[in-house]
């Protein structure tokens, strides 16, 4: 069997595999929603299957169609692939854009220069390979710099590595050890470069679902922690993190404060104006409160206009003078959401905890403070004796 005969099955192969995953990927994602990775992802996939058909075509189209359009084909495919994976992991950011653009641009413009005055095989094979190698190590290293990098990521940062040090060696070959090679020709680098499109198209695949899993992972654990109308901590996640603020205080012999908050008369509120205005008090509400709590502070919805907030490192009297500094903030900006403002009552407990401080218990005593605060008249706040 001959290297020629050998390469020829190569690219029958990866037609199939990538025709293989460009089925999968599309029947995978047939049930979600469209979202715009997923459909660059499949794009990308059935550009590969269409470029890696087009070198069979070679024979038969002219080539100075023939290997423009694939060229075209590869980089367009590679490089939608890329920005797929990128997206799903939130690293299409302004600058990533600004670099494709300028790969697309400046492999465009090489490609025109070398068909109309440089029209050499190993020319073609070596342009093409160091424009890959630059469209694959900026992922690389997006991937791996960082210590908050996930193990998938890195390990798929190593992967495009792996693919541009490939790419290298191929240009290099093309340009210096064999000036007659090739896209079809039979040595070394080329076995190595159709290795590292079977990385691609093995790691590619795999990627895609993982992260696709994880991304979904993600969203369902933003769901259940935050609240999705304000934006913050949920009943249940503000309990847990509390729970563990309460245990590193008592460790450490710090103060904490417990804080519940309830609009006043919001019920006339949603009555009044309707529920659509009521949400924008809640959001409006949040956002006043949040933006004058420090970073150690928590803060969550417990319940449709019950909030909880717990100050950690605060004694009793620079926690009241917090609380009466966040019931006066949302006073003044409560003109803002609605016509005539509204007020907030505040009840709260300040303790230097031990093992043995329940926070079941601070919750209790701080919310018969705040019924306290209602049955004062509201728009004020109460300490638990």
């Amino acid at each position: 069997m001959s290297f020629q005969l050998d390469i020829n099955t190569l690219l029958y192969l990866f037609i199939l595999g990538n025709l293989f995953s460009g089925l999968l990927i599309t029947f995978y994602r047939y049930h979600f929603a469209k979202d715009t990775a997923s459909v660059l992802f499949i794009t990308a996939k059935w550009l590969q299957v269409v470029f890696w058909g087009s070198i069979l075509l070679w024979d038969y189209i002219p080539h100075w169609i023939a290997v423009p359009l694939s060229n075209a084909l590869i980089l367009a495919g590679g490089g939608l692939e890329i920005s797929a994976l990128l997206m799903m992991m939130g690293m299409m950011d302004r600058k990533a854009k600004l670099y494709y653009s300028g790969l697309v641009a400046g492999s465009v413009l090489s490609f025109c220069i070398i068909a109309l005055f440089f029209n050499h095989a190993n020319l073609r094979v070596a342009t093409t390979s160091l424009w890959v190698m630059l469209f694959v190590i900026y992922p690389g290293y997006r991937l791996t710099a960082g210590k908050e990098r996930s193990p998938l990521q890195k390990i798929m940062g190593s992967v495009f590595y792996t693919i541009a040090a490939v790419m290298l060696l191929r240009s290099f070959v093309a340009l210096i050890l064999e000036p007659e090679m090739g896209p079809l020709t039979a040595n070394p680098a080329q076995y190595l470069y159709y290795l590292g499109m079977f990385l691609m198209l093995v790691g590619g695949i795999a990627a895609f679902i993982l992260l696709s899993n994880e991304h979904s992972y993600e969203k369902l654990k933003r769901i259940a922690t935050y609240d999705s109308l304000t934006g913050i901590l949920g009943r249940r996640a503000f309990l847990i993190e509390a729970e563990l603020k309460l245990a590193m205080a008592a460790r450490k012999r710090e103060y904490c404060s417990m804080l519940l908050l309830d609009l006043d008369h919001f019920k006339i509120v949603n009555d009044t104006y309707g529920h659509d205005k009521g949400d924008v008090v809640l959001q409006d509400f949040a956002l006043t409160i949040e933006s004058r709590l420090g970073i150690g502070d928590l803060f969550g919805r417990v319940g449709g206009e019950e909030f909880a907030i717990m100050l950690y490192g605060q004694d009793a009297e620079n926690s009241s003078r917090k609380a009466e500094e966040l019931r006066q903030a949302v006073k003044e900006a409560s003109g803002d959401s609605l016509a005539g403002g509204y007020t907030v009552s505040i009840g709260m407990i300040t303790v230097l905890p031990d093992q043995q401080t329940a926070l079941n218990t601070l919750y209790k005593l701080s919310d018969r403070a705040l019924y306290q605060a209602k049955q004062d008249g509201r728009d004020r706040v109460v300490r638990a004796g």
